[in-house]
């Protein structure tokens, strides 16, 4: 199906969630992280709203990690603060390029002031993945830059090629439902079908499993793909097995592990050194995992550590892995950098 997950980010008082809720036809799931959706010419967009304050970057980082493309919003009160600047980090070093950035609450200040913010944002974002990004100012309390909006959102176009690549479902969600788990999640990469085989990963979830159902917007379905969020139906499993972060992948076409050694290349924003037995957090799609780092080898701005980890992460050489020090002040860069396993 034409599908779209597109997360939601900004600072506190941005705007952004009183923002979705205009944008939205159907909510979904709400925890810490709530689900919107909506329709338009033919195409299902999701809206992944994240938490506005500056405790949870590790939250943040996933849902940009399992989106196709980001709202930032932005507005003229909060401007280009601590935590816009940290969240462009997250979504340069996670490789977002499609999207929007939003001037939330235009209607509340002057045309001088969305303009300046507006060239101040240009000049941010001119050596990030997102220089492309399109910047408008939205007012919600008008409906036809909502319905602009809407429209600009749909057309943003999926990248058809993880289409072919190996069967990946990121589950943020599951509960019972007439004997079966249901385990609730976004397609990566891949297609399934209903009897499609897979195994849940990582360890100690592993358990090879068949496909009952599908379902995407409460409609049952007979395939999904890349793209799309669905729910799907598993017997001989139960909720608690399905933890946020396991996923469904196909056999063979992945790792999973505990330790290693990893090479970062490190943000030349981070400002502070790495040290033998230092902890850090690695995210990895949906799967966070506090790690421990041994032996640690600096060359200009990259650094090659031993890990341990709190526990298994899986992964794929097409997932991107983040590293992020969360024992930092909040209004310190606390993004060390990407990473991959050596």
């Amino acid at each position: 199906m034409d599908s779209i997950v597109v997360g939601v980010i900004g600072p506190y008082k941005s705007g952004k969630t009183s923002l979705v809720n205009k944008l939205q036809q159907r909510k979904g799931i709400e925890e810490d992280v709530a689900f919107y959706f909506f329709k338009y010419a033919g195409k299902n967009v999701t809206l992944v709203d994240t938490p506005g304050d500056m405790d949870a970057p590790t939250t943040v980082a996933s849902v940009i990690s399992i989106s196709d493309a980001c709202i930032l919003c932005i507005s003229p009160e909060t401007k280009i603060n601590f935590q816009v600047g940290e969240q462009l980090i997250l979504m340069d070093n996670l490789g977002i390029r499609k999207g929007l950035i939003c001037i939330t609450k235009s209607d509340l200040s002057t045309p001088e002031d969305v303009e300046q913010l507006k060239e101040n944002i240009k000049k941010v974002i001119s050596a990030t993945s997102l220089k492309d990004m399109e910047i408008v100012d939205v007012n919600i309390n008008d409906e036809q830059k909502i319905a602009d909006m809407r429209a600009k959102i749909a057309a943003i176009e999926y990248d058809k090629s993880k289409i072919n690549g190996p069967i990946k479902l990121v589950v943020d969600h599951a509960f019972e439902s007439k004997g079966m788990s249901i385990a609730v999640g976004t397609m990566m990469s891949g297609r399934i079908s209903v009897h499609s085989d897979g195994i849940i990963v990582p360890a100690p979830f592993t358990k090879e499993i068949s496909i009952n159902s599908i379902q995407i917007n409460q409609e049952d379905i007979q395939s999904a793909e890349a793209g799309d969020r669905v729910g799907v139906a598993i017997k001989g499993v139960w909720p608690w097995d399905l933890p946020r972060g396991v996923e469904i992948r196909e056999k063979g076409k992945y790792r999973d592990i505990n330790s290693g050694r990893i090479k970062i290349n490190v943000n030349p924003l981070y400002k502070f050194d790495l040290k033998d037995g230092m902890k850090l957090d690695m995210v990895c799609n949906w799967q966070t995992s506090v790690i421990k780092v041994s032996n640690v080898k600096k060359e200009g701005t990259v650094i090659e550590t031993d890990f341990t980890s709190e526990k298994n992460f899986a992964f794929d050489d097409k997932d991107r892995i983040l590293i992020i020090n969360k024992d930092l002040p909040i209004r310190v860069l606390r993004v060390v950098g990407t990473a991959s396993v050596i």
